[in-house]
C-alpha cells in the first residue's frame, strides 16, 4: 500500500457491532480497575504512604491509578502500530484498519468512564475541573470519529498515541500526594520520563511528522474527495488544538524539570 486512494471494506472487516463492544467493555474494565486494581496496587507499592490518606485523597489517586493504566496500554499500542505494523500507511486515505479503530474505542470508553468516576466519586482534578471536561469532551469527541469512519487510520492513530506520556503524568499526581518530596530520586527520574516521553510522542511524532506527512496530501483534491467531511474537521481542529496545548505543556514541563534538576524548586 503505498499510492494515495483507498481500499474497499471486504466481509472481513469487523462489525459495528464489535467496536461498540469494545467502548462498552472499556468503560466496565475502567470501573473494575479503579475500584479494585488500582486500590490494590496503590496499597501493595505505597504501603501505609497510602493507606494513610482520608478516604477522598486514596479516590483521587485510584482514579490517577485507572488512568495509568488504560494510557499505558492506549500509548504502547499505538506506539507498535506506528514503528511496527507493516499494515498502516501514511499515503493511503481510505481503508478499514480495525487495530485503530479498537483503540479509538477504548479512548472513548476510557474517557466517558473517567468523565463519570470524576463526578460521581472523585469530584476534584488537578487541572481544574472545567478544563478537565473541556479535555474529556473533545477526546471523546475525535476519539469517536476515529472508531466510527476508516479514513487515515495512519493519522487517526496518533490521537490515543497521545496517552503515552500520561502515565508518568499520572504518576507525579501520586507521588505528590503521597508526599514524596520533588527533590527524590523517584520524583526525578519520573519527572525525566514524562519530559522525554512527552516530547517524543506529542512534540515529534504528533506535530513534526504528522504534519510532515500529511501536508502533501492538502494539496490532492483526493483528500477532500474521499475523506468524510467530519474526519476533516477533527483532523483540522482537534490537532491544531491538542498540538497547541502540546506546545504549551512542554514549555511548562521542560522549566519545571530543569529547575527540579537544579534543586531550586520543589515542585513541577
Amino acid at each position: 500500500m503505498s499510492e494515495t486512494g483507498a481500499l474497499p471494506i471486504t466481509d472481513k472487516s469487523p462489525s459495528n457491532a464489535s467496536y461498540l463492544t469494545t467502548v462498552l467493555s472499556a468503560i466496565v474494565v475502567y470501573f473494575c480497575v479503579f475500584k479494585v486494581v488500582s486500590p490494590w496496587l496503590l496499597r501493595a507499592v505505597f504501603g501505609k504512604r497510602y493507606v494513610s490518606l482520608p478516604g477522598p485523597k486514596r479516590k483521587f489517586l485510584d482514579e490517577a491509578g485507572a488512568c495509568t493504566c488504560f494510557s499505558t496500554v492506549m500509548g504502547c499500542w499505538s506506539l507498535y502500530i506506528h514503528y511496527l505494523d507493516t499494515q498502516i500507511n501514511s499515503t493511503l486515505l481510505r481503508y478499514d484498519y480495525p487495530p485503530v479503530r479498537h483503540n479509538c474505542c477504548i479512548l472513548l470508553g476510557f474517557s466517558i468512564a473517567d468523565l463519570i468516576a470524576k463526578f460521581v466519586f472523585v469530584g476534584e482534578s488537578e487541572m481544574g475541573m472545567m478544563t478537565f471536561i473541556i479535555h474529556h469532551l473533545v477526546t471523546a469527541t475525535i476519539s469517536c470519529v476515529g472508531a466510527c469512519t476508516t479514513s487515515l487510520p495512519f493519522y487517526v492513530n496518533m490521537g490515543p498515541m497521545l496517552e503515552f506520556s500520561n502515565p508518568f503524568l499520572n504518576m507525579r499526581t501520586i507521588l505528590k500526594e503521597l508526599g514524596f518530596p520533588a527533590l527524590s530520586t523517584p520524583y526525578k527520574i519520573n519527572g525525566i520520563l514524562w519530559l522525554l516521553s512527552f516530547f517524543l510522542v506529542r512534540i515529534v511524532i504528533t506535530i513534526f511528522v504528522a504534519w510532515y506527512k500529511f501536508a502533501p496530501l492538502m494539496l490532492t483534491s483526493e483528500l477532500y474527495e474521499q475523506v468524510e467531511a467530519i474526519t476533516l474537521v477533527a483532523i483540522f481542529t482537534g490537532g491544531p488544538f491538542f498540538n497547541i496545548l502540546s506546545v504549551y505543556w512542554f514549555i511548562k514541563i521542560w522549566q519545571g524539570t530543569l529547575k527540579v534538576l537544579k534543586g531550586g524548586q520543589k515542585n513541577i
